[in-house]
């Protein structure tokens, strides 16, 4: 009898070991967002808003689109269509330096690392 390698041992990669730490995270679901831009907008101007209204972003149609996973940009990329739906071809992914400091809230630094980075400045 035979077995499948695929699926000896809980982390189905062939090993029969434990699963790593990592393998349990893998099947979190977490939003993605794509942003093509931003625009402060008055609550006045966004109640004028009608049908054929055009709001202008503060990019151009040639600059990346920003790829955010919980709200921090994680990649650049360019916006494209696959098969009649919206995709993005993934052109950049973003420094883990930069991922923290993309954070809506500022960078999201560990209490011990913040405190060491603030008695050096």
């Amino acid at each position: 009898m035979s077995e499948n390698p695929k699926s000896a041992g809980p982390t189905g990669n062939g090993n029969a070991g434990p699963a790593s730490a990592l393998d349990i995270l893998l099947d979190i679901e977490l939003p993605v967002t794509l942003r093509f831009g931003s625009r402060q907008m008055s609550l006045e101007d966004i109640l004028r808003l009608d049908t054929g209204s055009i709001v202008e972003f503060d990019r151009a149609v040639e600059d990346p689109v920003e790829v955010l996973v919980n709200e921090r940009v994680v990649a650049r990329g360019e916006a494209v269509t696959v098969q009649g739906h919206y995709g993005v071809r993934i052109l950049e992914i973003a420094s883990p330096l930069e991922r923290l400091e993309s954070a809506p809230d500022g960078p999201a630094l560990p209490r011990a690392f913040a405190a060491v980075a603030t008695e050096k400045s």
